[in-house]
């Protein structure tokens, strides 16, 4: 393999880690018919420049599938069901989603999408929801 072949496939392949978005994935295990809080929380948040949804199922590359909820960077301006609540602080970036009177059919993967202005910014967050019965 040439040198300038070599040079070409390694700059790509770094582009291509670089426009990966990062995303994390967390566990969270709880009881059946008790709350149970997803966490998610955006060090640098801004009222004024981020937006946030949470939706059942994989993060996509925009926006949220099955949107359970949407913030518009200082209040909640959209739910599926009053089940779904932030009961943290969100004008502090502190959007980590509650879910009351869980059921097995809350069971599952979440995402949190955190709109960055930008480009490749958002911060994407996926939660695992694991649920027992209770002892």
């Amino acid at each position: 393999m040439s040198k300038e072949l070599l040079l070409l496939w390694l700059v790509t392949e770094l582009w291509c880690l670089y426009l990966t978005p990062a995303a994390s994935e967390d566990t969270v295990t709880g009881f059946l018919g008790q709350s149970v809080t997803l966490p998610c929380q955006h060090s640098s948040w801004s009222r004024n420049r981020n937006s946030m949804c949470w939706g059942k199922g994989a993060c996509p590359n925009s926006k949220c599938n099955q949107e359970l909820l949407h913030t518009d960077g200082t209040k909640v301006v959209s739910r599926k069901s009053f089940k779904y609540t932030l009961q943290g602080r969100i004008w502090r970036g502190n959007v980590s989603l509650t879910i009351s009177n869980t059921n097995h059919g809350d069971s599952g993967v979440y995402c949190c999408h955190i709109k960055v202005p930008g480009w490749f910014n958002d911060v994407k967050k996926t939660v695992r929801l694991e649920l027992r019965r209770a002892s």
